[in-house]
């Protein structure tokens, strides 16, 4: 009853964060209508440690995030929502083909919208706490595209994944607020220290991430008992996190998604990955030119387990504002994540699916000063049509 009262107690907040990210999602410039890029899928998430009863590090995280039916043809960035143009033009003057339909590439494009809040573990005290990690949040807008091949020269399937972030760290991502609400909601005294969270100041990163698996799956799930494994690297520039990389994920169970895996945190996940089609002599056929994944799928749920090795050069919730010399603590140069839940597809009215994914995550320490490794626990409920 607690979670469901913590939901409707946030409700404001998030409708509010989402009306100021997405005031414009589904207005368009000018754009032919049939070109505009339509959703096919949206995801809520809530990640929070006061499941494993701790309050403190990264302690909660508010996602809303969307992802467009595949490319059939060349996409303008006009043709993109009003609020996520920006991004599609730094993305675009990064890579010139981002958003062109290419031979034996089928693409998607994907959005998270996020706030999420990072605090010490003593916060009772209004004093600065040296020795631990700053008070400070993040309220920022991803955007990115999903671009899927096939190798024939080692029989894998690649996804390739381009992403822009644009926000605000600081006061102005409200965390503060949100905090007190929740705390209010559970009969939880409010956190003191909130006055010496890091400063306001821009956010901007981007990131890419390849993922890579066996070619094992022909059409958009592998029917009855099976299996996989999907390799993964990457890396992040910006002053949000500027790091390099490295997992795999594995997953066992019925009725496997043919995507890039099943924690939430990645792209090209919980059945987001553009579809894979049969392709012959690299030219894409059957669902890629349809620009689906086939719904529905049927009812089915697997287990995962992940893990991820991170080395970082910076990070904005320990190393303080980039832009000033503020509070911040010693980081540890490599970190470890391992993540391990359930996820279930459930077929509903009108070829659609209902997305269930429930996820434990365990970090190792972050930094020097910190006491114990941190665990949150990770909720998402998603609908695919």
């Amino acid at each position: 009853m607690k979670v469901v009262l913590i939901f409707f107690k946030m409700r404001s907040l998030v409708i509010l964060i989402v009306i100021f990210l997405f005031q414009s999602t589904f207005a368009f410039a000018d754009c032919v209508v049939d070109d505009h890029l339509k959703f096919k899928s949206y995801n809520f998430r809530i990640e929070n440690d006061y499941f494993n009863k701790q309050d403190a590090n990264y302690t909660s995280g508010v996602i809303f995030s969307g992802v467009t039916h595949d490319f059939k043809s060349m996409t303008g960035n006009e043709c993109l929502p009003t609020v996520m143009q920006l991004h599609g033009k730094i993305l675009s003057f990064l890579d010139g083909n981002i958003l062109k339909k290419e031979e034996g590439i089928s693409k998607n494009i994907y959005f998270n919208a996020y706030q999420r809040m990072y605090t010490p573990t003593d916060d009772k005290t209004s004093t600065l706490v040296r020795d631990d990690r700053p008070y400070s949040g993040i309220v920022a807008l991803d955007v990115g595209v999903n671009e899927r091949h096939r190798d024939h020269s080692n029989d894998t399937q690649v996804l390739d994944s381009k992403q822009f972030t644009l926000g605000v760290i600081g006061p102005l991502s409200f965390v503060r607020q949100s905090q007190n609400i929740v705390h209010d909601a559970l009969n939880v005294y409010r956190a003191s220290g909130w006055d010496n969270q890091l400063g306001t100041e821009p956010a901007l990163m981007y990131m890419f991430e390849r993922k890579i698996k066996t070619d094992m799956q022909q059409s958009n799930y592998t029917p009855g008992i099976s299996k996989d494994l999907i390799r993964f690297y990457g890396f992040k520039v910006g002053n949000i996190s500027t790091s390099a990389n490295v997992g795999f994920e594995g997953r066992y169970g019925l009725n496997i998604p043919n995507d890039f895996g099943s924690a939430a945190d990645y792209s090209g996940c919980d059945n987001t990955a553009p579809a894979s089609g049969t392709i012959q002599s690299g030219k894409a056929n059957s669902c890629v030119d349809k620009g689906d994944l086939l719904l529905p799928i049927p009812l089915g749920a697997h287990l995962f387990a992940l893990t991820e090795l991170t080395a970082v050069a910076y990070d904005f919730s320990l190393d303080g504002n980039l832009l000033e010399n503020n509070h911040h603590v010693n980081k540890k140069p490599m970190v470890g994540k391992l993540s391990y839940g359930i996820s279930s597809l459930i077929p509903i009215h009108n070829d659609k699916n209902l997305k269930l994914v429930a996820m434990q995550v365990i970090r190792s320490k972050e930094f020097e000063e910190q006491k114990r490794i941190h665990r949150y626990v990770s909720i998402t409920v998603g609908l695919d049509f």
